[in-house]
């Protein structure tokens, strides 16, 4: 399994080089925040977050609001809190959005991101923090309960973006049934990219070749100018 997922990355990156090498110049990544569009390939927002994934909802005077309620039943928050998004971008505001392919709460074929955004210096140095915080259990929904990964996160060609940086691994969510006591193994795939504006977490119940295209689809249309 370790070898097919090593071997889908690498046809994968191929072909994204050999399509974005013609590029004479890369194109810039700073002044770009984060603006969740409304669907990515096959996958509709069932919910599109406000720049509220770093620290925690007040709902104090708007009880009502979606962000609130969010904020106050999810386990462990909305997301991460600021002194932990610091060590990823200095000051960083964050977002994020839930996307399904079936009917919303359905199990299966889902995707979802968290992303930072603010001034990033170091790509890659970012990306590695990003990693670190995520593996810390920092950061809500990313908690790898029952997800066995084949490997660690690896690095993804990501050519025709300056300062862009990716990284990839795949594994599987291990459950057993009550009767037969057989093990299944549900396809389990995350990706972080980091830019010089914006550092982003994706995940998705799919193969890593498909959820390497999803979040370079998510790179270009998620990314506004400020």
């Amino acid at each position: 399994m370790l070898a097919a997922g090593t071997a889908a990355l690498a046809v994968f990156a191929g072909c994204t080089h050999v399509a974005l090498s013609e590029r004479a110049e890369p194109v810039g990544t700073r002044g770009y925040r984060l603006a969740p569009p409304k669907s990515v390939g096959p996958f509709k927002a069932e919910y599109l977050y406000g720049d509220t994934y770093v620290g925690v909802v007040d709902c104090a005077g708007a009880p009502s609001d979606a962000d609130c309620y969010i904020g106050a039943t999810e386990v462990g928050g909305i997301g991460i809190a600021p002194r932990d998004a610091n060590r990823i971008i200095a000051g960083a505001t964050g977002t994020g959005a839930n996307y399904w392919g079936r009917e919303p709460r359905m199990k299966g074929r889902y995707f979802f991101f968290r992303g930072l955004q603010g001034n990033v210096p170091h790509p890659e140095k970012a990306l590695r923090a990003m990693l670190r915080s995520i593996h810390r259990k920092e950061q809500e929904p990313f908690r790898d309960t029952g997800v066995k990964w084949d490997g660690p996160a690896r690095p993804v060609s990501f050519p025709g973006y300056e300062g862009a940086v990716m990284w990839c691994r795949e594994g599987g969510e291990l459950s057993k049934a009550v009767d037969s006591g057989t093990v299944t193994r549900d396809p389990v795939a995350r990706c972080v990219w980091a830019d010089h504006s914006t550092v982003v977490a994706t995940e998705s119940d799919s193969s890593v070749t498909e959820l390497v295209e999803l979040t370079r689809e998510l790179h270009r249309t998620a990314r506004v100018r400020k």
